[in-house]
């Protein structure tokens, strides 16, 4: 379902622009016209074969994606300055057309170097329970999408990252893949996250992509010794426990409190839940709650959307002793491009 949202999204980004400009632009010469055509049909073929082959042609599909994502940007505001000069009774002055180009381009320009440029966010988490460690400095990545932009070079450069700040724990919170992700792919970037080096390992959850694509992740996740965690818990080295949801999107049956049935709750707790959404319910074991799948909205005005639907949509927030943190992912889903928000990693310190 997922992917033919993706496609029919796809295709309307691609054909809507063709249309119109082909109306505003009436007497287009040949040459423009045939530009066009080219450019559009590249376009859709580019789309149809990720979808249906998920081939790796990273650097054409973001050509491919620039044009398409400036493409509908020059159509709105081509729209926007139509829709001026109506109510306002003025001639079509073709020097706009020159300006709404720059904007187009430039926009689209920003928003895809705030997806490659990548970011680390850092927190500082206080736990008001007991245990023999003094700190514990936790990194937590969600949301890298493989195959809708980050590719096998993105998360090599972020694994020299977190082996040179020598993490304690590695935590993987959902959407590592999605639609975009073919099975080389998912080894490779596997095969490239099992070389992190932490203290007490690298601990992973699904996300709801991962249900679209019905991705068999535990066995994955076992060959390349990573833990997995779906609604179960893990006390580690009896210092503090991990408990890993299952995403809100699987309708899981569980509660927190059958998952934690047996678990010693006066030991520090954290929750990773790929979705924010049951950060009420987690409340109620979780001293400290990391989770993704927002994007911070990823597009404005997605953010205002985001929101509205969460209580908290990025960032921190702190409830009496608990803490939520949700990061903004670090990739991007469907196209490259972020406008007013960010791609970043989180690294958060914990003291007890």
């Amino acid at each position: 379902m997922m992917l033919l949202f993706y496609t029919i999204l796809s295709l309307f980004l691609i054909i809507a622009p063709f249309y119109y400009f082909l109306c505003i632009f009436k007497y287009m010469k040949k040459s423009g016209r045939y530009i066009l055509y080219l450019c559009t049909s590249l376009s859709i073929v580019t789309i149809l074969l990720k979808v249906l082959l998920k081939p790796s042609f990273d650097l054409w599909f973001n050509i491919v994606s620039f044009y398409i994502l400036c493409s509908f940007l020059l159509m709105l505001c081509l729209l926007i300055y139509q829709l001026w000069c109506h109510i306002f009774k003025q001639s079509f002055q073709k020097w706009i057309l020159f300006i709404c180009v720059f904007i187009s381009i430039f926009t689209t320009g920003i928003g895809y170097y705030s997806h490659f440029h990548k970011e680390i966010t850092h927190y500082n988490i206080l736990i008001h329970k007991e245990t023999s460690l003094d700190s514990l400095n936790i990194a937590f990545i969600s949301d890298i999408h493989i195959g809708s932009g980050t590719t096998p070079q993105d998360i090599q450069n972020l694994v020299k990252k977190l082996n040179q700040k020598q993490y304690d724990l590695v935590c993987l919170g959902g959407d590592i893949f999605d639609e975009s992700s073919s099975i080389d792919r998912i080894h490779q970037a596997l095969q490239i996250l099992s070389t992190i080096h932490s203290q007490y390992g690298i601990i992973a959850i699904d996300g709801n992509h991962e249900k679209y694509i019905s991705l068999s992740t535990r066995e994955l996740y076992q060959k390349y010794n990573i833990t997995y965690l779906n609604e179960n818990f893990v006390c580690i080295d009896g210092l503090f426990n991990i408990i890993g949801r299952e995403d809100v999107s699987y309708h899981s049956s569980h509660s927190i409190e059958d998952i934690c049935q047996n678990m010693d709750s006066s030991l520090p707790t954290i929750v990773l839940d790929h979705n924010p959404q049951r950060y009420q319910e987690n409340l109620e074991i979780a001293d400290l709650q990391l989770s993704g799948h927002t994007h911070a909205g990823q597009v404005f005005p997605g953010s205002i959307i985001t929101g509205l639907i969460y209580d908290n949509d990025y960032g921190l927030l702190t409830n009496q002793d608990q803490s939520l943190i949700v990061s903004s992912g670090f990739g991007s889903w469907g196209y490259p491009i972020r406008l007013l928000t960010h791609c970043e990693y989180i690294e958060v310190h914990v003291s007890f």
